[in-house]
């Protein structure tokens, strides 16, 4: 990449390619786990470019060979115990995906390894998905007591059916590669080798394409995920209720035990 980088914390840097702003999530350490540190410097790096005229296409990606892990452990307990920290996390994913739906220039999402719980619906909220062929798409949060309140049952059923929605959000099932791009959740599936290149590549086309016909195009066809974002609150509101319930500390609890004891845990 050649122009100018920024770095929001350690969590987020921006690269410029001329009209494209390459983000990368860089905590790999952690699995790019959206945590409250990840999502507030992502969401810090969005609002700057949303706001820098020159931007006229965006490519999202992360570090190592994770896109996102969803949350950490340590991040759950600290909102299933102080609801104060939970506020502002659920607070923040929902801006998010305000920011991310009502942007004025295109996305990618280069989805270069596993994208998992908070992590999928990050991806899911750009205009187009790269995957690698090798990488899947997941949302396992039913099964730690939980749930997606920060788009997911916006996104799902409109980009796949209310029958896959029903299916991948209740069951978390792993989503391989070929199978995203089947059920309509990814455009293009490559090696994982070529992610980042195909991912610039269609940003900087659609960069070059007059940008307010793009942004009245984008704009038009979001206001079907604006119609269905009525759930959004809700489902916010039922994710932090299940914090609450005895089943999902017990959940979290098991989980944290296995990878103390470095098993591979069942999630995510």
């Amino acid at each position: 990449m050649s122009g100018h980088e920024t770095s929001y914390a350690p969590a987020v840097h921006v690269a410029r390619d001329g009209a494209v702003a390459l983000v990368t999530l860089t905590r790999p350490e952690k699995a790019n786990a959206m945590d409250g540190e990840i999502t507030d410097a992502l969401l810090a790096a969005i609002c700057s470019l949303r706001d820098d005229g020159s931007v006229r296409a965006m490519v999202i990606t992360g570090a190592g060979d994770v896109f996102s892990a969803g949350g950490d452990v340590d991040t759950i307990r600290a909102m299933r115990d102080d609801r104060r920290v939970r506020v502002a996390i659920l607070g923040a994913h929902k801006e998010l995906f305000w920011e991310m739906t009502r942007l004025p220039f295109p996305s990618v999402a280069a989805v270069n390894g596993p994208a998992v719980g908070a992590g999928v619906t990050v991806a899911l909220l750009c205009d187009l998905v790269v995957i690698a062929d090798d990488a899947f798409l997941s949302d396992p949060r039913v099964s730690l007591g939980l749930l997606d309140g920060a788009g997911g049952f916006v996104l799902w059923p409109l980009l796949t059916s209310l029958s896959a929605a029903r299916e991948h959000l209740l069951l978390g099932d792993r989503v391989a590669g070929a199978e995203a791009h089947r059920l309509g959740l990814a455009n293009r599936v490559v090696p994982r080798r070529e992610v980042r290149d195909e991912s610039l590549r269609l940003a900087h086309r659609l960069a070059k394409l007059p940008p307010q016909a793009v942004r009245e195009t984008r704009r038009l066809l979001n206001l079907h995920l604006e119609q269905a974002a009525t759930v959004l609150e809700d489902s916010s509101r039922a994710e932090s209720e299940c914090f609450d319930t005895e089943e999902h500390h017990v959940l979290v609890e098991r989980l944290s035990r296995k990878i103390a004891a470095k098993t591979p845990p069942e999630v995510p």
